[in-house]
């Protein structure tokens, strides 16, 4: 909706469009009073006060440093160009002024090993509080991570996020999250585990980190790579992905453990933070935000 830009509503003055979805934009504002900048997410899909609540009650269970905080969960009212009364299902959320892990990797290329390593054991961490305090994401990918002015990981993006004990038996049943990561059990509509959809995603993000590009379009036998996977044809899908880099032994067993299509044979995270690619060196505190800086520079002059 361009017509808020400019405009303040409640206390926020809207500022510009940080993003578009299925089911909401997400504004820059800043708070007229205090001058500080926040990011409302304003739902656009139907239901929206149903799925902007849920998010909201979700988040409000998840106090963690890698995941986004909500300020506020609330309606807004504007007047729009022909006069009508505009209702707005809104959360006002922290502002990530680095942005999105996506854009971040497609301005400055894939991350070597150690600095990967980094970021896939924040993400895993986050991860795997967020499923013991009960919840699973069902949404995971490069867009949903965000990056503080101090480059560590934002998880963001709860609206189809779940609690693990809605249905007795502990599987799930919506068909949710983005074609490129999601699980094939998901993909296919059947019921499914929903951690174990969660570490299919994770397998995905951990592959685009490394290479910069994804392992495949999707998980079904229609996708030629996918299916090199199903078919257990492991060295023709890696000779394919290694024409222009190499990938070690260990990095090969971890992601084809976490993407295996069957999720009873799937790596679960305790397997994944075992795995010999996941104990290996990654970068210092210090070292990944002098690079992620000097990425930013690179970008800064482009």
């Amino acid at each position: 909706m361009d017509q808020v830009i400019g405009a303040v509503i409640n206390e926020y003055r809207f500022l510009k469009v940080l993003g578009t979805g299925s089911m909401a934009d997400v504004y820059q504002v800043q708070d007229v009073t205090s001058q500080v900048y926040y990011a409302i997410k304003v739902y656009t899909c139907p239901a929206s006060d149903i799925r902007c609540h849920n998010e909201a009650k979700i988040l409000e269970k998840l106090s963690h440093s890698n995941i986004i905080t909500l300020r506020k969960n609330l309606q807004m009212k504007f007047k729009g160009d022909s006069g009508e009364i505009i209702t707005m299902d809104c959360l006002v959320l922290e502002y990530l002024e680095k942005g999105d892990l996506f854009d971040f990797i497609a301005k400055t290329g894939n991350f070597g090993e150690s600095l990967c390593r980094y970021y896939f054991k924040q993400l895993t961490q986050v991860v795997e509080f967020m499923h013991g305090q009960g919840f699973v994401h069902r949404n995971l990918k490069l867009e949903s991570i965000l990056l503080d002015r101090k480059f560590n990981l934002k998880l963001c993006n709860f609206a189809c996020a779940s609690y693990l004990n809605k249905y007795k038996d502990g599987k799930l049943k919506t068909k949710v999250g983005t074609k490129n990561y999601q699980a094939p059990e998901v993909l296919y509509g059947a019921i499914y585990d929903g951690v174990k959809a969660d570490v299919f995603s994770l397998g995905v993000i951990l592959f685009i980190m490394y290479k910069g590009q994804p392992p495949f379009s999707k998980a079904n036998q229609q996708d030629a790579l996918y299916n090199l996977i199903i078919q257990e044809n492991y060295k023709q899908f890696w000779e394919i992905h290694s024409q222009k880099m190499e990938f070690s032994f260990d990095f090969k067993e971890l992601f084809l453990g976490m993407v295996n299509p069957n999720p009873e044979k799937r790596l679960n995270i305790e397997g994944v933070k075992n795995s010999k690619w996941f104990g290996g060196v990654s970068k210092t505190i210090q070292d990944a935000y002098e690079e992620m800086i000097n990425r930013e520079k690179y970008i800064l002059k482009v």
